[in-house]
């Protein structure tokens, strides 16, 4: 897809919402950001919540992605659509549209849920227009998260050249965890998400009360960490809309996986495991799983190894994501990334600004913890601007956006940040920068006064 110098990208999203499709929208915009390209958040109001005067929830604040309430209808722009809100493709009439699949199920449970609300008094307004694989929809290009998707679509009639892989990938603090977990540790537990499949995993579960079942609900972050850290198995018996991800998550961590034959787990693409861990259950009994979870406590080192590949491919995922954006758009892959100045807010900020501006370099963020609170945008008495919830430093008409050093260092890992640089750092400075950020010495800039 075509992007023009004037070129914004809208990528919709729920407000004040947290689930992996919000996710996946905010690295793809931050991702989008990375390579120079101006791309928004386009939120609207979801299920749950929304506070249009901080819409950004609060797991994804620090990808410092601007947001919006509408889209500039332009040809030259672009609108990034799920495929669980496919109604907002019918309000601009100009702009390029994109409809990514995240999940194939969620697009047939969204259109479910339109047609039933109407039943109830089915003159009280009209239906919503909504993405059905007409000839009226004909320049929508597509998406596709999952090789699912990609086969549903493509099933229903959308042309190669219109689908564009673009999947997603685990955040890295999830994976550094991850890489530091002891497999010697593992215990004879099976961990299991009760939001999915749960008709088949009940029946499982008390064909074996003497397994340690462990239910993943009402869980932080970390306690779900925690927990596939320790456990041996993981199984999923749901629909497998897209690439899940806590199969990944509990892959990654050691577990060996166990799924059910639908949905994206059909493929040996999405879920590239052995047939051996994949459960047709129509033609398999709870016996048949129990079996094979016995088998894994036994040999848990034999089956582990045996899930390799699908750990060595998640964790590419990243970068797989990145060029497969680069692609979608046509991006030069070149000059990825701005600069951030780590040192802080002082006297020699200015200085080491004026020093990057003579070599035609413009820093994107300034790195302050202090400066970067809302307290302090109020005490600057106009030095500093809030916009957004965000703190910036104006200069002639550009803004700098001044961020905490743990945004600082999810940036540089996320690849917004690519240079630090510093104004006659002393040793103990430079050794503490690389120590804190993991930077490349050849990602460092250092200038004397």
């Amino acid at each position: 897809m075509k992007l023009y110098p004037d070129t914004k990208v809208y990528v919709t999203c729920p407000a004040n919402f947290q689930t992996g499709g919000p996710e996946l929208a905010h690295q793809f915009a931050s991702t989008l950001i990375s390579f120079g390209v101006r791309a928004y958040m386009f939120y609207f109001k979801s299920a749950t919540s929304f506070n249009k005067e901080d819409p950004v929830h609060d797991a994804y604040k620090k990808y410092h992605v601007p947001y919006t309430f509408e889209a500039e209808d332009k040809p030259n722009n672009i609108l990034v659509v799920p495929e669980a809100a496919t109604e907002m493709f019918y309000y601009p009439k100009k702009i390029r549209r994109v409809l990514w699949w995240m999940s194939v199920d969620n697009y047939l449970s969204h259109l479910m849920k339109m047609f039933s609300s109407r039943l109830k008094d089915t003159l009280a307004k009209s239906l919503e227009k909504f993405f059905y694989f007409g000839k009226e929809d004909s320049d929508v290009e597509h998406f596709v998260q999952s090789e699912y998707a990609r086969q549903f679509i493509k099933l229903n009639g959308i042309a190669d050249k219109k689908i564009h892989i673009v999947e997603d990938y685990l955040n890295q603090t999830f994976l550094t965890r991850a890489a530091q977990v002891d497999l010697s540790r593992k215990k004879n537990i099976v961990a299991y998400n009760p939001q999915k499949g749960f008709e088949v995993v009940k029946v499982i579960i008390a064909d074996a009360p003497d397994i340690d079942w462990r239910p993943i609900e009402n869980m932080t972050p970390p306690q779900v960490q925690e927990l596939l850290a320790v456990a041996k198995v993981y199984i999923d018996f749901g629909n497998h809309p897209g690439k899940d991800r806590i199969p990944r998550e509990a892959v990654v961590s050691g577990c060996v996986v166990l799924v059910g034959k639908r949905g994206a787990a059909i493929n040996d693409v999405d879920i590239n495991i052995p047939a051996e861990f994949k459960f047709d259950m129509a033609g398999s009994t709870p016996r048949d799983v129990i079996d094979k979870i016995r088998e894994v406590f036994d040999n848990f080192q034999a089956a582990h190894e045996k899930q390799a590949a699908y750990r060595a491919r998640i964790h590419d995922d990243k970068n797989r994501f990145v060029n497969e954006v680069v692609e979608a758009f046509g991006i030069k892959k070149n000059n990825r990334g701005t600069i951030a100045l780590p040192q802080g807010f002082n006297d020699g900020t200015s200085q080491l600004i004026e020093k990057l501006k003579r070599e035609s370099l413009m820093p994107g963020f300034i790195v302050d913890d202090f400066m970067s609170t809302a307290e302090m945008a109020k005490l600057s008495e106009g030095l500093i601007i809030r916009e957004q919830n965000r703190n910036y430093l104006r200069l002639d008409d550009k803004f700098i956006d001044i961020i905490s050093r743990d945004d600082a260092k999810f940036l540089y890992v996320e690849g917004r940040i690519s240079k630090l640089a510093l104004l006659e750092p002393s040793e103990e400075e430079l050794a503490e920068v690389k120590d804190f950020y993991g930077a490349n010495v050849d990602n460092l800039m250092t200038f004397s006064p």
